[in-house]
């Protein structure tokens, strides 16, 4: 199978959020197909949909020879594994999620997977992590970079935050 720079967006509204993140990360660390090779810094944004806590959020820039369902099959175990309830409530609040935003510029459309993200292009607090990361990456149906696409947007609700636990913009490397 061959390697893919994927792009995943992680976000958590209750708890400890960034612990959630961190967790995350960790538990994307350990996928034996997966690599992570480097972190947004996190951002404090306000939901979308019903009235609930504030999220945190970030990006995180992945190396991966899995195949994209796959991908998105060990996600929802990890945010299953650490809290996340599908309670049927569409945009509620949740401890972790994640989502697959970009997928080496290739488009994918499962019953239950759309790369790149559906919503991608309209919100603040997954593009402005990902430009830190890939700024002139493509979206590979609007065609505009991810530079260009956060030009575009309105204002939002969207604020870098420090970190106290999460490895903010700084490349990791696995050394064994």
């Amino acid at each position: 199978m061959s390697t893919a720079n994927v792009y995943v967006g992680l976000g958590s509204n209750e708890g400890d959020r960034e612990s959630h993140l961190v967790a995350a990360l960790e538990a994307l660390s350990r996928i034996d197909a997966v690599a992570v090779l480097r972190c947004s810094s996190l951002y404090d944004s306000a939901p979308v949909g019903p009235a609930q806590p504030r999220f945190l959020n970030a990006v995180v820039a992945l190396e991966c020879t899995l195949p994209p369902l796959r991908l998105l099959t060990i996600l929802q175990r990890i945010e299953q594994d650490l809290g996340r309830r599908r309670n049927g409530q569409r945009w509620g609040p949740r401890p972790i999620d994640l989502d697959i935003l970009l997928w080496d510029g290739e488009l994918v459309a499962e019953a239950n997977l759309q790369v790149p993200h559906l919503e991608l292009h309209k919100r603040r607090f997954a593009l402005e992590p990902l430009a830190e990361l890939a700024p002139e990456l493509k979206h590979p149906v609007l065609g505009a970079t991810v530079e260009e696409l956060l030009a575009r947007l309105a204002p939002q609700d969207v604020r870098r935050r420090s970190a106290t636990q999460w490895p903010e913009a700084s490349p990791l490397v696995n050394e064994s």
